[in-house]
């Protein structure tokens, strides 16, 4: 339900293109008779591959959108590209790795667009590759999911955070998103979510935390990345919830302070803005209701279609405050 492939897959669709989805992890752990992703690839890939490229030649795609690369390589992608040889390739990344991500380079360096929801230095490290086109995309928002629910009262909360406290040993994470957790748990009862050994949320359960909550916390482990926010920012505004987000360069262009939600840089801050707004509901949903609705009409799934379809015919797209093309 929340995955931004099938919510481009929709977007595409209400934008009156035909879509094909293909994931290659399903098709190939299909073929093989191994549970282990290594074994699969080594034995089944050359299969796989065949059969990719034999529904590529019959379907004959202007646009392939890679969303997902861990079981790609190289070899498929130069295949598949000298089996279209007439199609635009781009390349998705929703997430965000300090540098350049290796294994992201070896597949978007084929590519005629790299699509990053980060901005700024991200889009300057894949076009410094050779990469001929590089811009920024927000992350889609799918009104049909992302919207108000009345939930059970084991969802109610006042204060949620969905997310781990840090992420791995991924360089270059701010400390405060740690911080400020520990924080809010221990101090301001935050309900939280997939860290610290809490299960993770997914589909209709995830959607229903977020709506039971009177405010709702976004912080990413990096910050300093231009308009770089989780798809949970997308999600906390698409379902009507008032959110604190953790301000990153030039957040304003996507959301306005104050009027969608309210930023913070620090702790001292974060604490300031939940006092102000824990016991003013009548606050709280004024602004939640227009970044709702923000997020329904700037960031819906037909909308960032449109963008990716015409990068790929004209170059450019409708000018927006966010506007990036490198």
């Amino acid at each position: 339900m929340v995955n931004e492939a099938h919510r481009f897959q929709k977007g595409f669709a209400r934008s009156n293109h035909d879509v094909l989805p293909f994931s290659y992890r399903t098709l190939l752990l299909q073929q093989s008779m191994f549970r282990s992703k290594k074994l699969s690839l080594r034995f089944f890939k050359k299969k796989t591959d065949q059969l990719l490229i034999k529904m590529a030649k019959q379907y004959q795609p202007d646009l392939v959108l890679i969303t997902a690369y861990k079981f790609l390589d190289e070899e498929t992608v130069l295949s598949l590209k000298e089996a279209l040889p007439k199609s635009v390739f781009s390349f998705w990344y929703g997430d965000f790795n300090e540098g350049v991500d290796p294994m992201v380079a070896n597949i978007a360096k084929h590519c005629d667009w790299f699509l990053s929801s980060s901005g700024g230095e991200v889009l300057k490290n894949y076009k410094a590759l050779g990469i001929q086109n590089c811009a920024f995309i927000p992350n889609p928002c799918d009104n049909d999911l992302d919207k108000t629910y009345s939930v059970e009262e084991k969802w109610l909360s006042k204060l949620l955070f969905l997310g781990t406290l840090k992420h791995g040993r991924k360089n270059g994470q701010d400390p405060l998103r740690e911080e400020l957790i520990h924080y809010l748990i221990k101090n301001k009862n935050l309900t939280l979510w997939r860290g610290l050994d809490r299960p993770s949320l997914h589909g209709q359960d995830y959607l229903n935390a977020i709506c039971g909550a009177d405010i709702a916390i976004s912080i990413n482990s990096l910050n300093h990345i231009r308009f770089y926010h989780s798809f949970r920012l997308f999600h906390y505004l698409g379902c009507g919830t008032f959110t604190l987000a953790k301000h990153v360069p030039d957040s304003e262009l996507l959301y306005e302070d104050g009027k969608h939600l309210h930023y913070f840089n620090t702790k001292e801050e974060c604490l300031e803005l939940i006092k102000r707004f824990e016991n003013d509901e009548k606050g709280r949903n004024k602004i939640a209701l227009a970044g709702q609705k923000h997020t329904h009409e700037s960031f819906n799934c037909k909308k960032i279609a449109s963008y990716i379809t015409d990068l790929a015919t004209t170059g450019t797209h409708k000018k927006e405050p966010w506007s990036e093309i490198i």
